[in-house]
């Protein structure tokens, strides 16, 4: 499954600082939000140099749910349309990757101490919310196992608020993606 997701784990990554936080921002988790607001961006090699990194996580199937879904609104395609290349391995992007590619992308350049939060501790950061959707009818995809399972993993085993080791983290389910 990850000879699919290379092309995702290039480019820049970015650390921003938010007042006392140092957050890794991942697409469909906050990340307009965090970005809007940050402080100082940490980039690439710059990111080596840093103690600690809070990473938010959100429920894997709404954060697919709504990735296909903004990605679709984006681009102005038919979800149903996107969704059938999706789960054909024709389609793969950053807004509904597991988000445990986000932290192999991270990983590129830092293998240091992490705090997994849940998603709801965005709160605690900045009152900003950007992108706003719930008006907005979302149309409701069935989450694909392939695209959630490994959070789901993550988030039952890991014991959230806690420090861990990202390189132990990328270890310990590298497994669940193949």
């Amino acid at each position: 499954m990850l000879t699919h997701w290379p092309k995702l784990l290039t480019g820049d990554c970015t650390v921003i600082r938010i007042g006392k936080f140092i957050v890794y921002p991942i697409h469909r988790v906050g990340y307009t939000s965090l970005t809007s607001v940050a402080e100082e961006k940490y980039v690439n090699e710059q990111i080596t140099r840093l103690d600690h990194i809070d990473v938010l996580i959100r429920d894997p199937e709404q954060r697919f749910i709504s990735g296909v879904n903004e990605y679709c609104r984006q681009r102005t395609l038919d979800i149903e349309e996107t969704y059938k290349k999706i789960i054909n391995d024709k389609l793969i992007d950053s807004h509904f990757v597991p988000q445990y590619i986000w932290l192999m992308k991270l990983y590129r350049f830092y293998k240091g101490q992490i705090t997994i939060r849940p998603f709801q501790f965005i709160a605690n950061i900045t009152d900003v919310h950007l992108r706003d959707r719930s008006n907005t009818r979302k149309v409701m995809v069935e989450p694909i196992d392939k695209f959630v399972r490994v959070d789901r993993e993550i988030i039952k085993n890991t014991t959230v608020q806690r420090q861990h080791s990202l390189k132990d983290i990328i270890k310990d389910y590298k497994h669940v993606l193949s």
